[in-house]
């Protein structure tokens, strides 16, 4: 996995008093947004702070939680500060592939981070806040930050961790940052004083330890302190990060470019991708004019200058090393995943979120294996599903305190039959149905109806014009049972829009690996490496691309509003997957009048699709069947066609050869049961057509 986020695409610009955003264009990435301020901030730095001495501030972190993954430990905090103070300190141990050209103008900013001891009332403290509330996932949250949880902005850095940021129809920020002017005046609202991290595998906020610095913090303190992108506010040769010694970049960097990595005529040295304020995967570098540009910042910005007076030091309780608190823990813990789906036989990482010193913890897993621990950090396996009771008695020399929290643990990932060449979700199995994982962020729940079906009974459908995502997967495709190379994913849909309205957004459709719900991994982010991707170029597939009507009222589709989607499986893509189908929608609209899918499946490369391959003629009806299921294989014929017919279980049940008629009539008291059957058909020059059919009498 990268350790960089992908922070590409989507950035906030609030320009004079009347704030507005401002985005490229949509994408399914985490992002870094900018709170950016009148033009002051682009005047040059004449001056630094303290000369050459260590600048000290006292910094509190506020994590916004609902008790899950998001609650991260007070170890992990640990970490992302030393990756912080690596970074402002020049101590990052990951600079070895910085382009020697670049290394002589690296700089040091002589920041130290200290998290505080003292609260703004006097009391001790550990630095850390833990608030549960809704807003870690809520609308809008970020400019509810600093009035509803801010210490004095004046006096304390003020970090959040949350679960996900939104400003303005724009929710996958990995992290956001009001950019302060280095000059003193404040046009804006203190409000958007501000820094927010997401928890989570784009930041440093995650693993035990963390497998490598990933520099996010390090790059929205940046912009705290004063620095632009490198590439400037948007991108092209004419904007400017106003720092002397960084060379002008066009646009941001992806991956790690090789050096000279040449733009805007900047050779023969080129971008300097390393940097902290590019979004490369290698960034572990400020540049000297950067570090004078930051400590500009810290000695003229009112918002700033306060941090670091000895005065403010000594009130916050930093200038010297205070005992511990002398107060007994609050216990707590945060476990699972992004998305809250807790698979039964998976292991779960459970992890201690005590405030204050605790040095002594004791597990309880009701129905867990192991069932007792006293590690800080626990991974457990609960073999069965429903509700479960975990307790953890945290302690230490003052005392000791109980958390007792429920979980709900989910059925392990269940596998499609194979038949012959596919495999099939066609939403008819109930067990199935109540089992479909889900993710939705501001969005709407999927739902299985008997509205509309392409085939059968059912399908999934959903009708939602809220922002922003509402994602499905299905269970679990066995790569290695679908013969390859050329395999695909075929489904149907149809998809009702008005004319008026718009939709910023589309549907996205991804692969994963089962049980693995991280926010990048259900997103399919790029920077997923080997655990996720799209299926598809571009962020999502259009609504036009889906329309298969045009309506002003709530859409049902009939048999001929359906069209075929095909995407190809990457053929280096191995072992088991599931298919993630994301409506992403990033403002509320009402243009979406109803979205339905059927028949996923998953087909080998010598497979056609039953009614869709070109030249064929091939229809099975009536479909659902009471008396007889007829095939009418047209001209098929020719090609000495064999029908193969399968239960839900993926048993043969009938095989036909010989077959000289176009049509063959089957009484289904010859075939079993009220319920779903699958068919191949395979032709004697190796075609394949698959497809289902039902019985009900």
């Amino acid at each position: 996995m990268k350790k960089n986020i992908t922070r590409i695409s989507i950035l906030l610009f609030l320009l004079l008093i009347a704030p507005r955003v401002a985005f490229t264009q949509m994408e399914w990435k985490q992002t870094c947004g900018i709170v950016q301020p009148p033009t002051t901030h682009l005047l040059k730095p004449d001056t630094t702070v303290n000369g050459d001495s260590v600048i000290i501030i006292p910094t509190v972190f506020h994590i916004l939680t609902e008790g899950g993954a998001e609650n991260v430990s007070k170890t992990q905090i640990f970490y992302a500060l030393q990756f912080l103070n690596q970074d402002f300190n020049r101590q990052n141990p990951d600079t070895i592939g910085i382009p020697e050209v670049f290394q002589q103008l690296r700089g040091n900013p002589k920041v130290e981070f200290r998290l505080a001891r003292l609260d703004p009332q006097g009391n001790c403290t550990d630095g850390i806040e833990r608030i549960y509330t809704p807003l870690t996932g809520a609308y809008d949250n970020f400019l509810q930050l600093q009035p509803n949880f801010s210490w004095d902005h004046t006096r304390y850095l003020n970090i959040y961790v949350m679960k996900w940021i939104d400003i303005q129809n724009s929710p996958l920020y990995g992290g956001i940052s009001y950019l302060a002017p280095v000059d003193s005046g404040q046009n804006l609202p203190a409000q958007w004083d501000a820094l927010a991290v997401v928890y989570g595998e784009g930041s440093d906020l995650h693993g035990i330890p963390p497998e490598s610095p990933n520099h996010l913090l390090g790059h929205e303190m940046g912009h705290y302190l004063g620095l632009q992108h490198i590439f400037g506010i948007g991108a092209g040769c004419s904007d400017d990060d106003y720092v002397d010694d960084t060379p002008l970049q066009d646009s941001p960097s992806n991956g790690c470019p090789d050096f000279p990595h040449i733009s805007c005529i900047n050779g023969p040295n080129g971008d300097m991708f390393n940097n902290l304020m590019d979004y490369s995967a290698c960034t572990s570098m400020f540049s000297e004019g950067q570090v004078d540009r930051m400590r500009t910042c810290l000695a003229q910005n009112e918002w700033r200058t306060g941090y670091w007076t000895p005065a403010n030091l000594a009130a916050t309780g930093v200038d010297t090393e205070l005992p511990v608190c002398a107060n007994p823990p609050v216990a707590d813990f945060g476990y699972g995943n992004y998305a809250g789906w807790l698979c039964a036989g998976q292991p779960i990482q459970f992890y201690e979120a005590a405030s204050v010193n605790a040095n002594s913890f004791q597990w309880e897993f009701t129905g867990g294996v192991p069932a007792i621990s006293s590690d800080a950090f626990a991974s457990v396996v609960f073999a069965d599903t429903g509700l479960h009771s975990v307790r953890l008695v945290a302690g230490n020399s003052f005392g000791m305190d109980t958390m007792e929290k429920m979980i709900r643990i989910k059925p392990a990932e269940v596998y499609y039959t194979f038949n012959i060449n596919s495999m099939t979700e066609s939403f008819e199995d109930p067990v199935f149905n109540q089992q479909i994982p889900q993710w939705i962020l501001g969005g709407k729940e999927w739902s299985v109806t008997n509205l509309a079906s392409y085939s059968g009974a059912n399908s999934i459908r959903l009708d939602s014009g809220f922002k922003y995502f509402s994602v499905f997967f299905t269970h679990t495709f066995d790569l290695s049972q679908i013969p390859g190379p050329g395999r695909k994913l075929v489904f149907q849909v149809a998809c009702g829009l008005s004319n008026a309205g718009s939709i910023t957004g589309g549907l996205r459709v991804t692969w994963k690996r089962p049980c693995a719900y991280e926010r990048q991994i259900m997103s399919g982010d790029s920077n997923g490496g080997a655990e996720c991707g799209a299926l598809h170029a571009g962020d999502a597939l259009l609504p036009d691309e889906l329309k298969t009507a045009t309506t002003n009222a709530a859409f049902i589709p009939n048999s001929s509003q359906w069209k075929t989607i095909t995407l190809e499986i990457p053929d280096t893509l191995t072992g088991e997957i599931q298919i993630g189908f994301d409506w992403g929608n990033f403002t509320v609209t009402n243009k979406l009048k109803g979205l339905y899918l059927d028949d996923i499946r998953l087909i080998s490369g010598n497979t056609g699709i039953a009614g869709s391959a070109s030249g064929i003629h091939l229809n099975v009806f009536p479909n659902p069947a009471d008396e007889l299921v007829t095939f009418d294989l047209g001209n098929l014929t020719a090609l000495q066609p064999e029908i193969f017919i399968y239960n839900s279980t993926g048993v043969l049940l009938r095989h036909f050869s010989s077959l000289h008629s176009t049509l063959l009539q089957i009484p289904v008291d010859e075939i079993g049961s009220d319920g779903m059957y699958f068919y191949t058909i395979r032709t004697n020059d190796q075609q394949f057509f698959a497809g289902k059919f039902i019985i009900q009498r």
